[in-house]
């Protein structure tokens, strides 16, 4: 019987292995051919339209991993967008572009918008006409199509305007009731970080530079909107105060459309300006397309885009991270390389690990030391992220940029109520008196915080110090505008912690210029892609990425989906881990505007 038993495991473990083998070289043959179909640039007609389609998610820098084709997920670069834009613009086989807006929403924010804006209105200038549809559309999704010559709207569709807003959610309540204690330490009034985990709504103070930060993102949607689109202000103003959203006739009716039509009748229209013979549609390429199609400069001179997008994190990062370890190397190599001539460091960051910040700056010193170093703030540039953004010797931020927060703060949960609630005690044996200082089963008591509170005010004065050799300012000036409190890139001018208003097409125009380049140089990106193999082991599991206190976090809390989990996630995996206090310098939370 035991054989019996042992030559069935085996065969059920050998089928079940080939079933494995057959799946993933499957996949992997399915990898390798997308990958090879997607190496074959695409043509070009003549007379094709540029297509821009709203349903996708922007991120500043997309690596083009062949997962993304496989999977269906919806991410595009800015980069991308904005070159295929301008480079359309020149294209004589480009005849116009169109906005698509039929089969989604977009989401990113308002500075990547901004920058959008931007580079259509260039291509509008060359005579090329844009026309945009939409189905039910956002406050962003208006932003963007109000540039077009002429927008269409569906007979069933709707135009959401009815201001800003962000929301949080606090735990204090639920915290004191199942008997986790939480203590705090920080540098700043306005650091608001740990507000979700020892107040029950917003305080003053950050419901202040929250309202300002979104009266500041609105003037510019609605100054936007209203100039593209001939209109006065205050009607914006109106609609969103009394209406919300508009039906497709009430939206033609005061002129923030131009047609109520379906997507075929849209296409005919197009086929007509483009003279397509086509039956059913028109010469088209896609941005994504259009940029895989790009012939490359033979220059040998080259510019650096470094991408810093994400938290920063100590060591390795993972999807949505940025780890210090990971990401020195990324400067090594610039640093290492003698035809890139200067670097634009493009930051789409709240922030993070207080140590892991300040080691990537140290590297970014040494690099700006070699060569010139300009940097270039995306949607969010704060806490962390604008203490590396201190090594470049230029800062540009979009108006609607969120920055500044500079401060810093530490959090201590205790789990000695939770814990006794349910029956647990937790006994400690020590050689000295501070030998538990780190148990997260006991409050801590005055002499424990000041420790803490120590290592917190170090670090803070470190980073008064960085903004204040990089601004050129005194450091009581400094305070005045640090505490933690957030500012717009539009105030942050105004303040002096940015030198220039406006994107990274900009940054790049001044770090040519500086280097006397005038066209003769190449764009190179970094992080560089990994090989597909890597991206392979990590989407199908062979690679271990997400370390085990964030596995047992996701299990303990159930967060997912709302704003500012990605951060509180983070916080209090750190705190259920056995690797002591953190300094963290980061976003009150993440500011999800809708």
């Amino acid at each position: 019987m035991k054989d019996f038993l042992k030559h069935t495991f085996a065969s059920f473990i050998g089928t079940v292995s080939g079933l494995f083998f057959v799946v993933f070289t499957s996949g992997g043959a399915l990898v390798l051919l997308t990958s090879y179909l997607s190496s074959i640039p695409p043509t070009i007609e003549d007379k094709s339209v540029l297509v821009f389609e709203l349903k996708n998610t922007v991120r500043d820098y997309n690596n083009s991993s062949v997962f993304g084709e496989i999977t269906g997920d919806n991410y595009i670069g800015l980069n991308d967008i904005i070159y295929a834009v301008n480079k359309a613009a020149e294209d004589p086989r480009i005849y116009a572009l169109y906005i698509d807006g039929s089969k989604g929403n977009i989401s990113t924010g308002y500075a990547s918008i901004s920058e959008i804006r931007k580079a259509l209105e260039k291509f509008k200038k060359s005579g090329k006409k844009i026309i945009a549809y939409l189905n039910s559309a956002q406050e962003s999704d208006y932003l963007l199509a109000s540039v077009a010559d002429e927008i269409v709207i569906n007979p069933l569709g709707g135009i959401e305007i009815n201001g800003l807003a962000t929301s949080q959610l606090f735990f204090a309540s639920a915290l004191k009731r199942y008997g986790i204690g939480v203590q705090v330490i920080r540098a700043g009034k306005y650091k608001s970080a740990v507000e979700p985990f020892t107040m029950d709504k917003f305080s003053e103070e950050n419901r202040s530079q929250t309202k300002e930060i979104l009266s500041d993102i609105w003037v510019n949607l609605r100054r936007s909107v209203s100039k593209s689109r001939n209109l006065n202000e205050s009607i914006i103003d109106d609609i969103a105060n009394n209406k919300g959203i508009l039906l497709s006739h009430e939206a033609e009716k005061i002129k923030l459309v131009d047609k109520v039509k379906y997507p075929d009748e849209v296409t005919e229209e197009i086929k007509q300006i483009t003279n397509s013979k086509e039956e059913e549609d028109f010469p088209q390429i896609t941005i994504s397309d259009y940029v895989a199609a790009k012939s490359t400069t033979k220059a040998k001179n080259r510019i650096a885009i470094l991408y810093l997008e994400g938290t920063i994190v100590d060591g390795r990062g993972k999807v949505g991270e940025v780890g210090s370890e990971d990401f020195v190397k990324e400067i090594r190599k610039i640093r290492q390389d003698d035809n890139i001539k200067g670097v634009v460091l493009r930051i789409n960051s709240p922030g993070g690990s207080a140590p892991a910040s300040d080691s990537i700056w140290r590297q970014l010193q040494l690099l700006a030391k070699e060569k010139p170093l300009v940097v270039s703030m995306g949607d969010v540039a704060a806490s962390g992220g604008y203490w590396v953004a201190t090594a470049g010797e230029r800062i540009f931020a979009d108006h609607n940029t969120i920055t500044g927060s500079i401060g810093v703060f530490g959090l201590i949960f205790n789990f000695q109520n939770l814990a006794r609630n349910n029956g647990i005690n937790n006994d400690v044996i020590k050689t000295n008196d501070l030998a538990d200082l780190n148990n997260s089963f006991s409050q801590k008591d005055e002499r424990e915080l000041a420790i803490f509170q120590k290592g917190v005010d170090r670090v803070y004065e470190l980073f008064l110090q960085r903004v204040s050799q990089s601004r050129k300012m005194p450091v009581n000036r400094v305070i005045q505008i640090a505490e933690g409190r957030i500012w717009s890139g539009e105030r942050a001018k105004e303040i002096g912690l940015v030198d220039e208003l406006g994107g990274l097409e900009e940054a790049i125009s001044y770090l040519s210029e500086k280097l006397q380049l005038n066209d003769n140089y190449q764009i190179v990106t970094y992080p560089e892609s990994q090989h597909f193999i890597f991206d392979l082991l990590q989407n199908f599991g062979g690679i271990e990425t997400i370390s085990k206190r964030e596995e047992i976090t996701r299990n303990i809390s159930g967060f997912c989906c709302w704003p500012g989990e990605r951060s509180i996630r983070r916080i209090i995996a750190d705190a259920l881990s056995s690797d002591g206090f953190k300094i963290y310098s980061i976003l009150p939370y993440e500011l999800e505007i809708k």
